[in-house]
């Protein structure tokens, strides 16, 4: 049979669905309507317009089109799609703490200070010390995966003191060199690649869960683009049986006319018909009624109001078929857990929380660092000399050691961020499972939607096919003057009803196929 997913229509589509489809609600809803809904002809049928008023040509749409203008239209899917991208922003921001970081520095300036009594010993008796110079750096510094802090570091200074400037004159400036190289690795609270690397797996987590969270909004706006447009269909076929009903009740009554002129029918038939055929009128006005709101349901999803100077819409596609699937709860369920955003987003949320407690647990040790340093010294009248190793090695500056920092006391800060990691992760486990019981009830409950409108569908098939032969036997009847025009009516409408009643089955095991498909997380693949 015909997939409820695959049209001969135009394809193009979208619009949207402020929040999340309840399932549950939906089928239970199809179940207590016995999943149908209406009556039948073509569901290209177009309301008949207004008396006195000018004519519209309808915009036709494919359920393809319709879904794709929907979800362009949507304000929620829009909004999770513009969280989506703060989502990947945020992974960049957490990775950059590895960065490295260029320091550069051009310093000039001069100092004076007054000499203490040694200091005055020291430098000849000239009162007061003065220098003035340039301080040239460069630096280069990062964190490492294992949490370690390492920097590289060259300082190169060009200053003359008041002292050599009286020893050497006024040009004896002095250039001094530095290259220095210090470690800082922690040893226990953060310390470690995991913990170094929450940071940046938490926000790639989060990103990953936006990205569900926006897969799970588009597959319910989907969802609900899809009944709306199939509810339009429904509505198009109902006003088109009506209409079916009063060209068969005018035609009844034109042989109703002929009849009881040659005097083989009574006028009283006559008025049965007519008032059969006001019945008719009455019901098509109504089903008018019913197909202004789906339209108007379908332009609220598309954002466009009544006065918006839009064509009525019309949905292009013929009515679905029934679909014989094979139905297997065990398989959609593995489908479901797989491919489902909103259980995917709870998988990664749950992921999330351990990463956090992780570090929450960690953050509970002392501060331990190994701290180490290393540098060499120049120092020369000239800046060549300066800078040369081989005038450099021989004074060394160097340190390492152990640093300790522990609070006094309980550690208060990280037990309490450790108790909020736990209430937060047992929070999404719940969410989890939550989530995991909804999976299976609501597979299990689109199978009783499926398997029930085929069931009925075949029984008003049978119905129809009856009837049908009922009408043959019934106008033969008529035309011999043992029958009644009465029962001609009622049966021909019954036969429509039948045939509105397979078609309302139909749409029902599309809707069916619709929720089941977004129960297992599988729609989207069907609207690329």
């Amino acid at each position: 049979m015909t997939d409820i997913f695959q049209f001969q229509g135009p394809r193009s589509a979208t619009a949207g669905l402020p929040q999340r489809l309840a399932l549950s609600r939906c089928m239970l809803l199809l179940l207590a309507a016995g999943a149908i809904g209406g009556s039948g002809a073509s569901w290209s049928q177009t309301p008949a317009p207004q008396p006195g008023a000018a004519a519209v040509v309808p915009t036709e749409l494919s359920l393809p089109q319709f879904v794709r203008q929907v979800l362009l239209a949507n304000k929620a899917v829009r909004s999770k799609r513009n969280e989506q991208e703060l989502a990947d922003a945020a992974v960049g921001r957490a990775g950059s703490a590895f960065q490295p970081q260029i320091e550069l520095a051009a310093l000039n300036g001069r100092s004076r200070v007054q000499n203490t009594p040694e200091e005055e010993l020291l430098r000849q008796g000239l009162g007061q010390y003065e220098r003035k110079g340039q301080d040239l750096t460069a630096g280069l510094s990062g964190l490492l995966p294992s949490g370690a802090k390492v920097e590289v570091k060259s300082t190169m200074s060009r200053f003359l003191t008041n002292i050599n400037e009286n020893l050497r004159g006024s040009d004896a400036y002095d250039y001094k060199t530095f290259y220095g190289l210090s470690v800082t690795q922690p040893l226990a609270r953060d310390a470690g690649v995991e913990v170094t690397g929450s940071r940046v797996r938490v926000a790639e987590l989060d990103a990953d869960a936006a990205r569900q969270a926006t897969a799970d909004t588009e597959s319910s706006t989907v969802a609900d683009a899809v009944l709306s447009y199939l509810d339009l269909g429904l509505a198009q076929q109902r006003l088109a049986a009506w209409n079916e009903k009063i060209a068969m009740a005018q035609r009844l009554a034109a042989d109703a006319r002929s009849l009881a002129k040659l005097g083989r029918l009574a006028e009283t038939e006559i008025w049965e018909v007519e008032n059969n055929l006001a019945r008719y009128r009455a019901g098509a006005s109504e089903a008018q009624q019913a197909l202004v709101e789906r339209i108007n349901k379908l332009r609220g999803l598309l954002l466009l109001g009544a006065t918006d100077g839009w064509a009525p819409l019309r949905a292009a596609d013929a009515l679905p078929q029934v679909s014989q699937t094979q139905l297997d709860l065990e398989q959609d369920l593995q489908t479901a857990r797989v491919k489902r955003p909103d259980y995917r987003m709870r998988q990664l949320m749950l992921e999330r929380e351990g990463v956090q407690l992780a570090f929450a647990q960690n953050q509970l040790l002392p501060r331990v660092d190994l701290v180490a340093s290393y540098g060499l010294n120049g120092l020369a009248p000239s800046l060549q000399p300066s800078l040369a190793l081989n005038r450099t090695n021989g004074f060394p500056t160097w340190s390492a050691g152990l640093r300790v920092n522990v609070p006094l006391g309980e550690n208060r800060l990280a037990a309490a961020d450790l108790r909020a990691a736990q209430v937060r992760r047992d929070d999404a486990q719940l969410s989890l499972k939550a989530v995991e019981s909804a999976l299976a009830n609501d597979i299990d409950s689109s199978h009783a939607v499926i398997r029930s409108s085929i069931e009925r569908h075949r029984l008003f098939a049978e119905i129809a096919d009856r009837e049908a032969r009922l009408v043959q036997a019934l106008r033969q009847r008529l035309l011999a003057g043992r029958g009644e025009m009465r029962e001609l009516l009622i049966s021909e409408e019954r036969v429509i009803n039948s045939r509105t009643a397979m078609q309302e089955q139909a749409v029902a095991n599309a809707k069916g196929l619709t929720l089941l498909a977004l129960a297992q997380g599988t729609l989207l693949e069907r609207f690329p």
